[in-house]
């Protein structure tokens, strides 16, 4: 009897041996075919390059993986890099900035100030897939460009010195002042700095890998969307000495003013006493003015004039 139990402990020991054994070999077998057929996801804002990573493949471009995919089979060893293809921004200075707040891109007028400027630049990633892979090949990897940290990186390293040289370039060719409160010249700054910036950033990034905010794949790729706010001088003196001087120019426009109203009544008064003679035209001044009262009367109408009394002084 005791043999007998001690067999058959030992077959049920075997059976559930087998059992979890099994389960061991099916957790190896599941690990293996992941690690055999590799699966990779997009955002719908974002686009992927599949390269290949594999032990018996180069590290090659393999294909463009869509926005919004899920569980796309990829290789063993593959990788996918994600970019954006929504609208994205660099700006400078100010809320939202990708720099500090109060940070400015200082440029030097022609007149030779100092000024701040505050810049705003939308676009999107050219995604023609040339385009995409030359860019994720020559700065993408580089900079690390497909994280969020890179991407930052990024465009401080590529976007940040070509805005610089394009408003420095640009702005020696007006004074402080027209920058600062004219209008016009300020959107001809505008315009002629958004002009250089566009020519400077393809030649430093080494293609067109950047569109207008407006491109979304099937479109034309379009400008850049490039903003500068009002150059403002760092020296707050001269914008308090700009302003004493309007003051001064606007009290000296409202005294030339009344000048000139006193002597249009001056010369209105001269034409008077010509006509009138000195006396006639005290008198009129004084009906005007109504310190003198006088009634018309037709001629033959008869009038009774009332007279008052006069008191005489009692004799001495």
């Amino acid at each position: 009897m005791a043999k007998l139990g001690t067999t058959a402990v030992k077959s049920g020991g075997g059976v559930k041996g087998k059992l979890i054994g099994g389960g061991i070999v099916t957790v190896i077998v599941i690990i293996a075919l992941f690690n055999i057929f590799n699966f990779a996801d997009t955002d719908a804002n974002k686009i992927g390059l599949h390269y290949g990573g594999g032990v018996v493949e180069d590290k090659k471009f393999k294909s463009v993986v869509p926005p919004g995919s899920t569980n796309k089979l990829i290789g063993p060893g593959d990788t996918v890099y994600a970019y954006p293809i929504d609208q994205r921004s660099y700006i400078i200075g100010g809320a939202g900035a990708d720099t500090d707040a109060g940070d400015e891109v200082t440029v030097v007028s022609k007149d030779n100030v100092r000024l701040g400027v505050r810049v705003q630049v939308y676009f999107t990633l050219n995604r023609t897939e040339d385009t995409l892979k030359s860019f994720h090949e020559r700065i993408g990897l580089k900079t690390d460009a497909y994280t969020d940290r890179g991407w930052n990186d990024m465009l401080q390293s590529y976007f940040r010195p070509q805005i610089d040289r394009a408003l420095s370039a640009v702005a020696t060719n007006y004074v402080w002042a027209e920058l600062y409160n004219n209008e016009a010249k300020k959107a001809e700054f505008q315009t002629a700095a958004s002009k250089e910036f566009t020519r400077l950033l393809p030649a430093a990034v080494g293609g067109d890998y950047f569109c207008g905010p407006a491109y979304n794949g099937n479109n034309a790729c379009g400008e850049l969307s490039f903003t500068v706010q009002k150059p403002t001088p760092l020296d707050k003196g001269i914008i308090d000495g700009l302003e004493a001087k309007q003051r001064a120019e606007l009290a000296k426009a409202t005294q030339e003013q009344t000048n000139q109203r006193v002597n249009v009544e001056l010369q209105s008064v001269q034409k008077q006493v010509a006509m009138l003679g000195a006396q006639g035209y005290l008198l009129k001044t004084a009906i005007e003015s109504g310190k003198i009262q006088f009634m018309v009367i037709p001629q033959g109408t008869p009038v009774s004039v009332p007279t008052g009394t006069a008191t005489l002084p009692a004799d001495r």
